[in-house]
């Protein structure tokens, strides 16, 4: 029997879903989804940068969830067609913050300055042990020489639905980088301010957004991978 193909729902739609199927914690909590992440940063002969490659692995009840949305043939698999459309639907929603990946100068003279990333040239998905898993590439819009340089690599959601963490330095990579290049992790402590600013948005409804209170508290609270080549 031929089974009845359905649209393809939202990332915001599938999250949802998920909050109300199987989270313990009440489906109004954010963040909604956790997500370990992983960093590789790829240099080239010249000592620029040309690459930034994530890989993000999705939480086992978030990813158990998509099996009845994206299991068409109905075997209880993803198969890769069908692992290439979560992949393109939860992408199509993150292009709307940036694909989550943001890339600063941390340099004295140019702190803070953002470092623009082209959308991802290269994606793919899998499925193992549980877990749905997103690799992506991403480019420099401009080139990034990398002597003597210092950038900051942070991956969060800005509204705060998806939690990202770089759990530790041997999730960050570096490829083709000049041998004075270092990564390390920064994870700030949540100041007072921030803790009353996750237990506000804890609360919120799926329908409703961060307050817009002029702090993002959702990079502050990210981990970031700061890249020193000085």
């Amino acid at each position: 029997m031929l089974r009845r193909r359905r649209s393809r729902p939202s990332l915001r739609a599938l999250i949802a879903a998920a909050c109300t199927g199987f989270f313990a914690v009440p489906a109004s909590a954010h963040p909604h989804v956790f997500v370990t992440a992983s960093v590789q940063f790829v240099g080239n002969d010249s000592d620029h940068l040309t690459a930034i490659r994530t890989a993000w692995v999705f939480d086992e009840v978030f990813s158990s969830s998509l099996l009845f949305d994206f299991d068409a043939n109905g075997d209880g698999t993803l198969d890769e067609g069908e692992l290439n459309a979560v992949a393109g639907t939860v992408l199509g929603s993150a292009k709307e913050y940036d694909f989550f990946t943001f890339l600063k100068s941390a340099g004295v003279t140019n702190a803070g300055t953002a470092l623009a990333l082209s959308p991802p040239d290269h994606f793919s998905a899998r499925f193992e042990q549980g877990h749905l898993a997103i690799l992506t590439q991403m480019r420099p819009e401009k080139p990034v020489p990398l002597a003597a340089a210092e950038l900051t690599l942070s991956i969060y959601d800005p509204s705060y639905y998806v939690s990202f963490d770089v759990a530790s330095k041997e999730q960050v990579k570096l490829t083709g980088l000049p041998a004075a290049c270092r990564a390390t992790l920064d994870s700030t402590h949540p100041s007072e301010g921030a803790t009353a600013w996750m237990n506000q948005v804890a609360g919120l409804g799926k329908s409703q957004s961060i307050p817009a209170d002029g702090i993002n508290y959702a990079e502050l609270l990210s981990t970031r991978v700061a890249l020193d080549c000085r």
